[in-house]
């Protein structure tokens, strides 16, 4: 298990975890249990009648296969409607505001049954229900506030980031659609967590646990269908006791609320902000919005690489931690795998969804001239090293690189906004790899996801060893974004398959002396680095000069990620946000703050900062805690004056 792992979680779940709470599996009586079934969130429960919505509700014990039919079964608790299949997540309630919601809640499951959320909003403190085993009870309260929300429960009277075993699963979507008006056509989506078991030294065991959309882990989650042209929203809850930056490939997206079970704020237009990845808290929800304006198959997932892994044996089958580990991390056997085309499915899993656009009548690709970029794939080290190492060397035109040219982290990759350009990817390791354009709108053939990336009929394939994939793309927008391996991740991205691509504007020329990149990223021991190292060689800047810097996190487990720009002597410095994802912000969302930003896992931020004064400065990588773990001095000058100088500032990308 990573010795990151309890870095990376909040603190009361961090605290759950030691103490090792466990509930045991809850017989319900002498007949096989009910199967659970998965929940898509399409259908509201109960009836309604003369402004009042009356559900009933049942918890009670279930066989679950998340694998599908014929996959093993895991017995669960779960909720259903009184006379029908239980679900997971457990049945949605959606009324419009001001509508009276009747609830009666059956526990058929031993121990008091603990159910939060079932309750008006606009109160200090939401009541609780609390049914005994055996017993029915009943609420009545009314939808006050319009938003997303969700109810939960537990039979063991643990709180909401303690629930990590067979009541895990006791969540459902509560959706409170405007009064007024049609509500517009939108999906729910519930994540939720299953945990096997606790480990003999009374941890969880996180290993072998997985995650789910709406009941369903990858590759058995929902295939979304959409057109190109569409206008898509989504409500997504997190209804687990971890964190997960959710990432959507190919496409920007706008947030429209952020919120929690108690409260849900509606973003007024000049408050909602656009981006490609955003961090979901443990027991937290979110609205967004975005448009299908390219074909083709695409992901949204989540971005903390354990929670995208293969799914565990389950069951008898369970393996031990250094098991599934050494599973993870070892390269592929490609005996028999032939093109290995079913990567998509057979070597990623939980928080996945597919999403299907289909083209406009009008669509083509783009057939024209571009500029020429060769990216090499290289490894420093033979088959069965566990040292090896991964990197990048790129050249411009078609030259091949000069030999045992490796990069880690890989060398900028500098683009132009608008400027059709061609990448040839040649992959001269042992192991088959793929590159994700990450952040980038490109065509969905080229996004780098073997065997689930397409358009026009084409497939994106595994680049194989000693073979080549071209990439074509023409950026829309000027901006910071990544780039990084999406085949076998925890192996080939902790090992240096990851780096920053920057986008300029028309006729801009970068100068890496005053446009300055710091990325987090992971080492093969699963340690946090900056800039590929713990300590990368010190900056020389100047005083009164304007600088970019972008920040970006393409880590494995990092999803609270810190820079810190420190002064050594004297107050800490500010700087000015202008960009996040790659997308300019507004002129009323640019705030001078400072210098210290959490960057989670898959996102990048821009900052432009003027040192007012000379003297050593810090940029400080940092985890949640605070805790230091890459530092690197930046020693500031004097201000030079001189034509020179004056023409390098100009040139700053804005």
């Amino acid at each position: 298990m990573s010795k990151l792992n309890a870095l990376i979680l909040p603190l009361g779940l961090a605290f759950a975890l030691a103490a090792g709470r466990h509930i045991a599996p809850r017989p319900t009586g002498p007949s096989a249990p009910a199967a659970v079934l998965a929940n898509e969130n399409r259908d509201a429960a109960g009836v309604l009648k003369n402004g009042t919505l009356d559900v009933s509700l049942e918890a009670r014990e279930g066989e679950w296969h998340p694998y599908g039919p014929t996959g093993p079964a895991i017995p669960i608790l779960a909720f259903g409607e009184t006379g029908k299949s239980l679900q997971t997540p457990g049945p949605m309630i959606r009324v419009r505001e001001g509508t009276r919601v009747h609830v009666r809640v059956h526990n058929a499951v031993t121990g008091t049954l603990v159910v939060h959320g079932l309750s008006a909003r606009h109160t200090t403190v939401m009541d609780t229900l609390i049914v005994p085993a055996g017993a029915t009870r009943e609420v009545t309260f009314t939808a006050d506030a319009a938003g997303t929300y969700y109810y939960w429960a537990t039979n063991s009277g643990v709180a909401f980031e303690d629930r990590l075993y067979q009541d895990a699963q006791l969540n459902g979507a509560l959706i409170v659609d405007a009064a007024a008006g049609t509500p517009k056509p939108d999906r729910v989506f519930v994540v939720q967590w299953y945990v096997p078991r606790k480990l003999p030294d009374g941890k969880a065991d996180r290993e072998n646990g997985f995650f789910t959309f709406n009941g369903m882990p990858w590759p058995n989650t929902e295939r979304l269908k959409y057109a190109q042209g569409d206008s898509i929203r989504w409500r997504v809850i997190n209804a687990t006791a971890d964190v997960h930056p959710l990432h959507l490939h190919g496409f920007f997206f706008r947030v429209t609320a952020r919120g929690d079970m108690a409260r849900d704020t509606l973003y007024w237009a000049a408050q909602q902000r656009m981006g490609v990845t955003e961090l979901m808290i443990d027991g937290t929800t979110m609205d967004l919005a975005w448009y299908a304006d390219r074909p083709g198959s695409w992901i949204y997932h989540c971005h903390l690489n354990w929670h995208v892994v293969p799914n565990p044996a389950v069951g008898s089958a369970i393996e031990s931690d250094s098991v599934r580990d050494s599973e993870l991390f070892a390269a592929h056997d490609m005996s028999g795998m032939g093109s290995m085309d079913g990567h998509a499915d057979s070597r990623m899993g939980g928080l996945i969804l597919r999403i299907d656009i289909a083209p406009s009548a009008s669509w083509h690709a783009y057939t024209g001239p571009r500029e020429r970029l060769h990216l090499y794939v290289r490894s420093d080290s033979q088959p069965g090293d566990s040292a090896r190492r991964f990197g990048y060397a790129l050249v411009q035109g078609d030259s091949a690189a000069a030999p045992g040219t490796l990069q880690w982290p890989g060398p900028p990759i500098i683009l132009h906004e608008g400027r059709p350009t061609s990448i040839m990817v040649v992959n001269e390791t042992p192991e088959p790899t793929q590159v994700h354009w990450h952040g980038l709108e490109i065509d969905s053939y080229y996004d780098g996801v073997a065997g689930l990336s397409s358009n026009a009929n084409m497939v994106s394939p595994m680049i194989m060893p000693r073979d080549s994939f071209q990439v074509t793309l023409t950026p829309p927008r000027a901006g910071s974004f990544m780039y990084h391996t999406h085949v076998n991740d925890m192996r080939q991205q902790s090992h240096g398959l990851y780096g920053p691509i920057i986008v300029l504007g028309p006729g801009q020329k970068w100068d890496p002396s005053s446009d300055l990149v710091f990325m987090t990223g992971t080492n093969p021991d699963d340690d946090p680095i900056m800039n590929g190292s713990t300590t990368p060689p010190a900056l020389t800047l100047y005083a009164g000069k304007p600088y970019r810097i972008r920040l970006m996190n393409i880590a494995l487990d990092m999803p609270f990620n810190q820079f810190w720009l420190t002064a050594q002597n004297g107050a800490a410095p500010e700087w000015t946000a202008i960009a996040t994802d790659g997308f300019t912000l507004p002129a009323w969302q640019r705030e001078s703050e400072l210098a210290r930003q959490r960057v989670t896992i898959g996102k990048t931020y821009d900052f432009r900062i003027t040192f007012p004064r000379p003297g050593d400065y810090t940029m400080e990588g940092r985890t949640f805690t605070g805790l230091t773990y890459a530092r690197q001095i930046i020693h500031v000058l004097p201000a030079r004056t001189g034509v020179a100088e004056a023409a390098a500032g100009s040139q700053l990308p804005r």
